[in-house]
């Protein structure tokens, strides 16, 4: 085997990772998934700011990054055979989480491992996706999900060992928990700029006003109420 296809094939699915579908599909909606909800641009964060249909199409698109960039890989080395599904998947992973062009931070990788883990053995990618399905029908979270996930999938790796195929599903698996058992990047969505100057300005305006050092200033009187005062006179 030629080693360095293997990272042929990682530098390939790199390439296709960064493109990241939550992000084009927030900007052409106008809202960026890295500046509202929890900041991941990935699946249930696209759910919760722009809707389950912009959801799925995240889904959808992130799958199709990771078959697509394994057939590149299949068909310019197939010699790989289904390893080129796990180090394809290994690129597509980093340059998801990773991508060059947003200074290196992305989503979290879910829809991506579990695709590649597919890809590779298909039955035991599913057993492990379907555990992980438990977990969130058990309401314990995608969090969770994300750890049992690939612990479930390396587990049944280890009945046909193989050190060519084990070290990138366990980097996967291991930086695919860590990512996700961390906190969110935005726990409370920031507020836009000029709420943020307006909240600054009523603010100190009520200090100054409870310091005694500025009375409240009256509103402008409309014409409606000068009519009124006229026809009392």
């Amino acid at each position: 085997m030629n080693y360095s296809y293997l990272l042929y094939c990682v530098l390939i699915g790199y390439a296709f990772g960064n493109i990241l579908t939550a992000e084009l599909i927030g900007k052409a909606k106008g809202k960026s998934t890295f500046e509202n909800g929890s900041g991941n641009p990935g699946m249930t964060n696209s759910i919760h700011v722009l809707g389950l249909s912009s959801g799925v199409m995240v889904l959808a698109g992130d799958i199709l990054k990771t078959l697509f960039a394994y057939l590149l890989c299949l068909w310019l080395f197939p010699s790989l055979h289904n390893l080129a599904a796990l180090y394809s998947g290994l690129g597509c992973m980093l340059g998801h989480c990773f991508p060059i062009w947003h200074h290196f931070q992305g989503g979290k990788g879910v829809t991506v491992v579990c695709a590649a883990y597919i890809l590779y053995a298909p039955i035991p990618g599913i057993i492990a996706l379907a555990c992980g399905g438990i977990c969130i029908l058990l309401k314990k979270g995608v969090k969770i999900a994300a750890a049992v996930i690939p612990a479930v999938f390396l587990v049944i790796m280890l009945f046909q060992f193989s050190w060519i195929a084990f070290l990138p599903a366990a980097f996967m698996g291991g930086l695919l928990a860590y990512l996700n058992l961390r906190p969110n990047r935005l726990q409370n969505p920031p507020a836009p700029a000029e709420d943020k100057d307006q909240a600054k300005t009523d603010s100190a305006d009520l200090k100054a006003i409870s310091d005694g050092r500025e009375k409240i200033p009256a509103k402008p009187e409309s014409e409606l109420s000068r009519k009124v005062k006229n026809y009392m006179r």
